[in-house]
């Protein structure tokens, strides 16, 4: 009797670990396709063997205590217990596919407070006039040179803030023809000016062009990448090409304090489906760096857009190297807080620009 009820017990135990092979050995144990960044990762492998060497904690970041079940969790099943879409994005077809990518992420920025793209605004080919005009050549204004470094536009050419426009608390209704993304385009122009960056920008209404020609709001690059070309064409030294937009997340993420001011945080985009990817890349995680190290928690970190959101994943940065699209505050950011971070932004590219593009260029 005993035998056979240890013979029992050893099929029960040879089952359970057979069954536990096969389970484990189904998990989407992939630390590439992890949804959390590469610094995440870092960090949890770092704190996994930091409790057999003790002197690998000085190297972890300083934060609150982790657990070793929640890491272990995190790094065998793909699972983030504070981020709740990460039980569904391995189950649901094509939610990964559709869903922006953190490729650098700054401080605070995970998958609960990803960028929201802004909507069509509600006027959009409301009031605009007889759509069946010709539209008239726009007038280029001839450079007095031809050593323009840097070009600064705007494909979302009225998104607009809140605190712009009195009388206007529905976020989905930021959009105005006057006060909106180019103010900040004016003045980045500006600052790169003041640091000696010739810059040209341009601040064409792309909604009224759509509107005249009777297309529709997502075809906005599509537009906005004939002017790109076009400054392209007649400044052949253009290095630096930028496309301003703001996110239409609410102030709680967009905001943070940075030496006792407000400043309207920003980040990075880059679309995936182009041959510059890696480039582009390269150039935004640099920019992103110097800001964490200027003005840390300034930047939200550099998130992809894959093929399957916006324009296929293009946004116009396979047209050259350094073109990058950049979210400045979101909806309910005062002009303040965006013109001290324009400030920001505008000191880092120059560094950038005199540190590291005139050496490549020598």
């Amino acid at each position: 009797m005993f035998k056979i009820a240890a013979r029992s017990s050893l099929s029960i135990i040879a089952v359970f670990c057979l069954i536990s092979v096969i389970a484990f050995s189904s998990l989407k144990i992939s630390f590439f396709s992890f949804i959390g960044n590469e610094a995440n990762r870092t960090e949890s492998y770092l704190y996994i063997m930091s409790l057999e060497n003790r002197s690998l904690q000085s190297v972890l970041p300083e934060r609150a205590e982790k657990s070793l079940g929640k890491v272990a969790l995190e790094l065998l099943t793909n699972i983030n217990l504070s981020d709740m879409k990460s039980f569904l994005i391995s189950e649901i077809p094509g939610l990964d596919a559709t869903s922006p990518k953190i490729l650098i992420a700054g401080e605070g920025t995970d998958f609960t407070n990803l960028p929201i793209e802004s909507p069509p605004p509600p006027d959009f080919g409301l009031n605009e006039g007889p759509n069946d005009k010709e539209e008239k050549p726009q007038e280029v204004k001839k450079p007095q040179t031809n050593d323009y470094t840097a070009f600064i536009y705007h494909s979302h050419t009225r998104e607009s803030f809140l605190p712009l426009l009195p009388g206007v608390t529905d976020p989905d209704a930021a959009s105005s023809k006057d006060k909106n993304v180019t103010l900040l385009g004016t003045r980045l122009g500006q600052k790169l000016e003041e640091n000696g960056i010739k810059t040209l920008v341009d601040t064409t209404d792309i909604q009224d062009k759509l509107v005249k020609r009777n297309m529709n709001y997502y075809q906005s690059y599509a537009v906005s990448r004939e002017i790109v070309v076009e400054a392209m064409n007649q400044n052949k030294k253009l290095q630096l090409i930028f496309d301003i937009h703001r996110d239409s997340q609410r102030k709680h993420v967009t905001t943070t304090t940075i030496n006792g001011l407000p400043y309207a945080k920003l980040y990075f985009v880059i679309g995936k489906g182009n041959l510059n990817y890696r480039k582009n890349l390269q150039f935004a995680e640099k920019l992103h760096n110097s800001l964490k190290n200027r003005y840390p928690s300034l930047s939200r970190g550099v998130f992809e857009k894959p093929k399957t959101i916006g324009t296929n994943g293009v946004y116009n940065q396979d047209l050259a190297e350094n073109v990058l699209v950049i979210e400045i505050g979101g909806v309910d950011n005062n002009l303040d807080e965006l013109n001290r971070s324009v400030d920001a932004l505008g000191e880092v590219i120059s560094n950038y620009y005199w540190g590291e593009a005139v050496e490549v260029n020598k």
